[in-house]
C-alpha cells in the first residue's frame, strides 16, 4: 500500500545566501578576435551562419588533459555576443601555450577535408597563440543569490560553481555508505567526475565498476556458464530555482550499466565514457554507424560478412576520442578497440553505456530502489556538511492539498475502465466504460499467423466488428538504396500501390495495427528499418497506425484462450501450477496471456487513443465549473534538410471528443483526421520557421480568444518557455496575470487572466536530462523517509492556495509487490509471507523503481480555488487515458499533444 501520509520530502538542498570557497577563482576569456575567426571558418563551412561550433569536444579534451587544473568550462563563452568567460581554474598557472595548442588541433580535426579554407584562414589559425590568453582572478558577489521584485538575483557562475564543489566534496575521498538497519559502514565507493553535454549538471560515476555475475544455461547443450557484467553508481547535482525565486539544488542517484559483450546491435549510436591516462575524470563521446562502404570480395557471407560490416562501419562521431590520440600519445585508440573490449579498466579507460531499460540481458537492472536512494542522499549530504557545515540544509517539506471528496466519483470510474482493461479477451465484452468512435474499421498487417489468430477476439473485447486482415509482406522488409530519402519515397510509392485496393473501399475511419520485426533485424544499418515509412503511407490512405513486434522465437509456446471454455480450462491449469510450484518454492506469477498478447493489446489501446477514444475527468468542488475543457499547445520539431522547422499543434479534450488544430489552421479537426492529414505532409499544415512572436500571438490571439468554456490550458515548459510563451518562464509566473513579450525592444508586460474569462493555464515543469523536478519520499509522522503515494503537495511554508505545487506519481500496478523492502545495496528484512522477519540478500539484478513527479505552476481567475484545479491537473495525469493505467508525466492532453511528433510526415523525420 502507498503511504498515506500527510507531507513529502523532496531531494533536493537549499543554496546558502553566502559561501566561502576554500581557494582563489581564477577564469580565462576568449578573445573576441578568435570568436570572429571560428565563427568565420564555421559558416563558410556549412554555408550558413546558424550553425554554431561543436566545442563540446573542445571542451571536453581540456578537461581531460587539463584534469587537476581546469574545474569546468561556460558552454556559451565562444557566442559572438557572449560576455560569458569560458575557462574556471583555481590557479592562474595553467599553461595557455598548452592550450592554444589544444585549439588549433581541434579547429584542424573539425576543418580537414575544407575545400574553402584558405592559405590566409591556415595563416590565421597558426597564429593563435598562448600570449592571447590570461587567466584573471574572478571577484564574486557578496551574495550568492536575493529576491528583489519578486525575482531572483544570482550571478551565471553559481549555475556550474555550486554543483561542482558539492560534486568535488564527494569525489575528494571514498565515499562511506552506511547500512541504515546497522548504523555501520558496509562499503566504501569511489567516484571520479564526468564532464556532460550541454548543462550545467555535475555528474559522478564510481569506478571501477561493480560486477554482477549470472549463472546462464545453454538451451541447446545444457551447459552451464557464468557471465559477468559491469555496472556504476551515479550522483549528479543541478541548481535550478523555484516559481518564488528560491535557488535550489537537484540530488539524483541512479545506475549506469556498461556494455560488456562485443556490440552485435547498434540503433543509430551509442555513448562511450573515455578516461585517459592520468585523469580522474570521464568524458562522453558517440560511436555511430557511418556510411556503407562496399563489399569488395564477394566471397564473403552470412556471419563473416555480417562481423565483418559492423566492424569497418562503426567509428566516433565528433572529434573527443581523436583529440585525446593526437594530444596524448599513451593513449592512441580506436572504435574498432573499444568495439572490441566496451569495458576497459586500465590507465586509459572507457566504458560503453548500455541504456536499454526494456531488456533483461544485462546481468545488473537499471535503476535504484528507495532504500538506496536514501542511503546515498544521506551519505551525500553527511559528507557536504563535513566540508560546508549547515550551509547546504535540506530544503522544506510539501504538505498535501488533495481533494479525495472531489475526485472521488472519477476515480471510481476510472477503476472500472482499468478492470475492464485488464479483462481477458475471451471473457464476453460488458458495456464499454469509455467512448469508442463508432463503426471502426480495424486493420491488421501481420507477418506471423500467431497475430492472426489473437486479432478478431482482442478487436471484440473493444467492439470492433469489421476486422481485416492483410499480409504486410515486402512492405515489412529492409529498405534497398543508398539514399535513405529516395528509399523511403520508394517504399511508400510502394506501399500505396499494393494497399490501396484495400483501404479504399470503405469510408469507415480506419485504424491500422502494424506487425514489425524486432530492431535486431535492422543491426547492420537503422536506415534500412522501414518502420519510419509506414505511418506517413497510411496516412496517405485514410488511417491511423501503431504497431506491435512479432513473437520472437525465444518466446514461450502458450497458446492464448480465445473463448470462456478455454479461459476456464487456461485457468484451471494455472491453478494446479502455482500449487506445484509452492511446493517447490517458487512464486512466480502465471499470466493467462502471452507476452504477444500484451503487446499486441496495448498497442490497440493507443490505436484507439489516436481514433478518439477518450475518458473525461470531472472533479467535484465547490464553486467549480461543472463542463470544463482542457487544451494543450506544443511545438513539433520538423527536421527538413539542414533546417529545422515547427509545427504548433494544439489538442482539445472536453465531452464532445478529442480535436487538434495547427498554427494557421482555422478549423479543429477530429483527432483522426488531423492526424491523417499531419502526416500525410498536406499542405494545409505547414511548419513554419520559428517565430516566437507568432507563437505567442497565436496562443494569445487565436486559442485564447476562441475559448467558449471554461478550459485549462497546459504546456510542457521546456518545450516552450524559450519559444514564444515567456509566461512559462518561473521568474515571470504570476499568479492572475500573464507575461506578454511585445517586442525585443519593449519591456515584458502582464496580461490579466480576467481579459480571458475562460482560460487558465498550467505550466509544467516534467523531469529532464537538467534534473530540474527532484525525486521525492513520503515522511511520516517523525519526518521518516518512507514509501510513495499519489498526490498534490505545496511548500509547507505557503498555503494550498499559493499556486506552485508538486503532483507525485504513484507507485506502478506492475510494482504492486512493494519496493519499500527491496535494495540492490543491503539486506533488508521481508515484511511479508511465511518467511517475514527473515533478511533478503541485496537484488542488483532487479529493476529499480523510483516515482518522479512533476512541478506545477498555475494562473487562474481571480475567483478561483488553486487547490481545487492543481487537483483537476492530477486527474488529467491520473485518469486521463485509457492506454495508461498508471499516472502520465503530463496531464492527458499535453500527452496526445506531445506524441504528434510521431505524425510528421516522411520528409520532416530526421534520418536514423
Amino acid at each position: 500500500m502507498a503511504s498515506k501520509s500527510n507531507s513529502i520530502q523532496l531531494f533536493a538542498l537549499q543554496v546558502p545566501t553566502q559561501i566561502s570557497l576554500p581557494f582563489k577563482l581564477y577564469s580565462l576569456t576568449v578573445p573576441q578576435d578568435w570568436k570572429k575567426l571560428f565563427n568565420r571558418l564555421q559558416e563558410r563551412k556549412n554555408g550558413k551562419g546558424y550553425i554554431s561550433l561543436p566545442i563540446e569536444s573542445l571542451n571536453h579534451a581540456l578537461q581531460l588533459l587539463l584534469d587537476d587544473e581546469i574545474l569546468f568550462p561556460s558552454k556559451n563563452a565562444f557566442k559572438l555576443k557572449s560576455y560569458a568567460k569560458w575557462l574556471y581554474s583555481k590557479t592562474d598557472n595553467v599553461s595557455t601555450d598548452y592550450i592554444a595548442t589544444v585549439v588549433k588541433t581541434w579547429l584542424r580535426i573539425c576543418l580537414e577535408n575544407t575545400k574553402s579554407l584558405t592559405e590566409a584562414d591556415i595563416a590565421e589559425i597558426n597564429s593563435l597563440s598562448g600570449d592571447d590568453l590570461h587567466f584573471e582572478e574572478v571577484q564574486l558577489p557578496e551574495k550568492v543569490w536575493t529576491i528583489e521584485d519578486a525575482q531572483l538575483k544570482i550571478n551565471p557562475l553559481y549555475y556550474n560553481l555550486i554543483p561542482y564543489l558539492l560534486a568535488s566534496a564527494i569525489a575528494s575521498e571514498p565515499l562511506e555508505l552506511i547500512d541504515p538497519t546497522t548504523g555501520k559502514v558496509f562499503k566504501e565507493v569511489v567516484f571520479r567526475p564526468c564532464a556532460v553535454d550541454n548543462g550545467d549538471v555535475a555528474e559522478l560515476i564510481s569506478w571501477t565498476p561493480e560486477l554482477e555475475i549470472k549463472e546462464v544455461t545453454n538451451k541447446e547443450t545444457n551447459k552451464k556458464s557464468k557471465t559477468t557484467h559491469n555496472y556504476s553508481y551515479l550522483i549528479s547535482f543541478a541548481l535550478h530555482y523555484a516559481a518564488d525565486g528560491k535557488p535550489y539544488i537537484s540530488c539524483n542517484y541512479g545506475i549506469r550499466r556498461w556494455v560488456n559483450w562485443e556490440l552485435g546491435f547498434l540503433s543509430s549510436r551509442v555513448t562511450v565514457y573515455v578516461s585517459p591516462t592520468n585523469s580522474t575524470r570521464f568524458a562522453p563521446c558517440q560511436l555511430k554507424f557511418v556510411k556503407k562502404k562496399k563489399d569488395t570480395d564477394n566471397k564473403k557471407n552470412g556471419d563473416d560478412k555480417k562481423n565483418d560490416d559492423k566492424k569497418k562501419n562503426i567509428d566516433f562521431e565528433g572529434h573527443l576520442a581523436r583529440l585525446i590520440s593526437e594530444l596524448n600519445f599513451r593513449d592512441k585508440f580506436t572504435a574498432l578497440e573499444v568495439i572490441n573490449n566496451p569495458c576497459k579498466q586500465d590507465d586509459l579507460a572507457w566504458g560503453i553505456v548500455y541504456n536499454n531499460t526494456m531488456s533483461h540481458s544485462h546481468n545488473a537492472g537499471a535503476g535504484l530502489f528507495p532504500q538506496d536512494i536514501e542511503i546515498f542522499y544521506n551519505c551525500c549530504r553527511e559528507k557536504i556538511q563535513e566540508v560546508f557545515g549547515d550551509a547546504f540544509p535540506t530544503i522544506e517539506t510539501y504538505a498535501r492539498c488533495d481533494n479525495k471528496q472531489a475526485v472521488k466519483k472519477t476515480s471510481s470510474e476510472y477503476k472500472a475502465l482499468g478492470k475492464f482493461i485488464k479483462s481477458h479477451f475471451a471473457v464476453e465484452s460488458e458495456d464499454i466504460p469509455f467512448y469508442i468512435p463508432q463503426d471502426l474499421r480495424l486493420i491488421l498487417l501481420s507477418q506471423t499467423t500467431a497475430s492472426n489468430k489473437l486479432i478478431h477476439a482482442l478487436a471484440s473485447k473493444y467492439g470492433i466488428n469489421d476486422v481485416f486482415v492483410y499480409e504486410l509482406g515486402a512492405n515489412g522488409a529492409e529498405l534497398i538504396g543508398e539514399n535513405w530519402d529516395s528509399k523511403c519515397k520508394e517504399r511508400i510509392k510502394k506501399i500505396l500501390n499494393t494497399l490501396e485496393t484495400n483501404y479504399a473501399s470503405s469510408n469507415q475511419q480506419t485504424i491500422t495495427l502494424i506487425e514489425i520485426l524486432p530492431k535486431e533485424h535492422f543491426w547492420r544499418d537503422a536506415s534500412e528499418d522501414p518502420k519510419p515509412c509506414l505511418r506517413p503511407a497510411l496516412a496517405m490512405l485514410g488511417s491511423v497506425t501503431d504497431h506491435f513486434v512479432a513473437k520472437d522465437d525465444s518466446e514461450d509456446d502458450r497458446q492464448d484462450a480465445l473463448t470462456e471454455e478455454e479461459l476456464n480450462n487456461a485457468i484451471h491449469e494455472r491453478e494446479e501450477t502455482i500449487e506445484a510450484n509452492k511446493q517447490e518454492g517458487k512464486f512466480e506469477k502465471i499470466s493467462l496471456k502471452s507476452n504477444l498478447a500484451y503487446r499486441m493489446e496495448s498497442s490497440l489501446k493507443s490505436l484507439l487513443s489516436m481514433a478518439g477514444a477518450y475518458t473525461i475527468p470531472t472533479i467535484e468542488a465547490e464553486n467549480f465549473p461543472a463542463d470544463v475543457a482542457s487544451c494543450s499547445v506544443y511545438l513539433i520539431p520538423y527536421y527538413i534538410g539542414d533546417s529545422t522547422k515547427y509545427l504548433p499543434v494544439a489538442v482539445q479534450m472536453d465531452k464532445t471528443g478529442i480535436t487538434a488544430k495547427a498554427f494557421g489552421c482555422d478549423k479543429w479537426f477530429d483527432f483522426h483526421t488531423f492526424q491523417v492529414k499531419m502526416a500525410s505532409g498536406l499542405k494545409e499544415i505547414p511548419p513554419i520557421d520559428l517565430n516566437p512572436s507568432k507563437i505567442q500571438s497565436w496562443v494569445f490571439n487565436n486559442l485564447f480568444q476562441e475559448c467558449q468554456q471554461p478550459t485549462l490550458f497546459c504546456f510542457d515548459t521546456t518545450n516552450l518557455r524559450k519559444r514564444g510563451l515567456v509566461f512559462l518562464q518561473k521568474q515571470f509566473w504570476q499568479k492572475h496575470c500573464l507575461a506578454f513579450s511585445p517586442d525585443k525592444d519593449k519591456p515584458i508586460s502582464f496580461i490579466s487572466t480576467s481579459d480571458y474569462p475562460h482560460i487558465r493555464v498550467a505550466s509544467i515543469i516534467a523531469p529532464n536530462n537538467e534534473h530540474e523536478v527532484p525525486l521525492y519520499r513520503v515522511c511520516d509522522e517523525d519526518g521518516e523517509l518512507k514509501g510513495h503515494t499519489a498526490g498534490v503537495f505545496y511548500p509547507s511554508s505557503l498555503d494550498s492556495e499559493c499556486g506552485n505545487y508538486y503532483l507525485s506519481n504513484q507507485r506502478p500496478e506492475s510494482r504492486s509487490g512493494g519496493i519499500l523492502n527491496e535494495s540492490k545495496l543491503v539486506y533488508l528484512p521481508k515484511t511479508r509471507g511465511d518467511n517475514k522477519g527473515e533478511l533478503k540478500k541485496p537484488s542488483p539484478r532487479a529493476q529499480g523503481y523510483n516515482p518522479r513527479g512533476i512541478f506545477l505552476n498555475l494562473t487562474l481567475q481571480s475567483s478561483d480555488c488553486f487547490s481545487d484545479w492543481a487537483n483537476y491537473a492530477q486527474c488529467l495525469r491520473l485518469y486521463g487515458l485509457i492506454q495508461y493505467l498508471d499516472a502520465t508525466i503530463f496531464p492527458a492532453p499535453l500527452h496526445l499533444a506531445a506524441g504528434l511528433d510521431a505524425y510528421r510526415p516522411i520528409q520532416a523525420i530526421r534520418e536514423p
